[in-house]
């Protein structure tokens, strides 16, 4: 049975950016204190908070040093290490766990489980070097956008393939994080986010559709409810 968090309690949240900015201020609006890890000091989420550890996301003795403060832990962004998030729940309550996490994390197995589920997805092609790169094109097509299978967040970790003019030393460089993923390009006419909460006694809480704006490949806003119609 999840354990019933209340006000006056602290919930510590990994990541400090402008979604964890967001958890924080709702949190504190309604009475519980926050802490935030972030490795960046006086990030946004820090300034709207109770305290911060400054400490990489992957660091085990900053994440224990955290959960040790806190009666609930969480984390904003998906960039987070999940094998290290699993070591603390020793310590906290982290009723979010990381099997969601680990799909989401990683661009390969997001679109393994998407695909298994019966979704559409994308062309697509995984990419380890720079001839699997130029096979890829053949197979994806142009225009594509060459991404990082984890890590990448904002347009970072991302380069797009308008034509045939593009720069070889750019795919290499890209292709120094690790594995890639080979995209093809899609228009599109918004972006939604369908948000659905659950517990593991099966209670589920479906929120209104929310409406996202970008602008340079940044979150600018987000419409709740969206601006859509059925």
């Amino acid at each position: 049975m999840n354990k019933i968090h209340l006000p006056g309690e602290t919930i510590g949240i990994i990541g400090g950016g402008q979604l964890g900015q967001m958890m924080a201020a709702s949190a504190k609006e309604k009475g519980f204190k926050v802490l935030i890890l972030d490795p960046t000091p006086n990030c946004p989420a820090a300034q709207v908070s109770d305290g911060q550890i400054v400490s990489s996301y992957d660091d085990l003795s900053g994440l224990i040093k955290l959960a040790k403060k806190c009666d609930v832990l969480t984390y904003e962004f998906e960039n987070v290490d999940a094998e290290t998030i699993s070591e603390v729940k020793k310590y906290t309550d982290v009723p979010q766990g990381t099997k969601a996490l680990i799909v989401t994390q990683n661009r390969i197995r997001e679109k393994s489980f998407l695909e298994d589920n019966g979704f559409p997805v994308v062309k697509h092609a995984i990419v380890n070097s720079y001839s699997e790169f130029t096979s890829a094109i053949e197979s994806v097509g142009i225009p594509a956008i060459l991404k990082t299978v984890e890590g990448g967040y904002d347009g970072k970790g991302q380069l797009r393939i308008e034509d045939n003019s593009f720069s070889e030393n750019d795919v290499q460089e890209l292709l120094t994080s690790g594995t890639c993923i080979l995209e093809a390009q899609i228009d599109l006419l918004k972006e939604v986010s369908v948000v659905i909460s659950g517990n593991s006694n099966g209670e589920q809480s479906v929120f209104p559709v929310i409406e996202n704006e970008h602008r340079n490949n940044i979150l600018h806003i987000s419409n709740c409810p969206a601006f859509i119609k059925a």
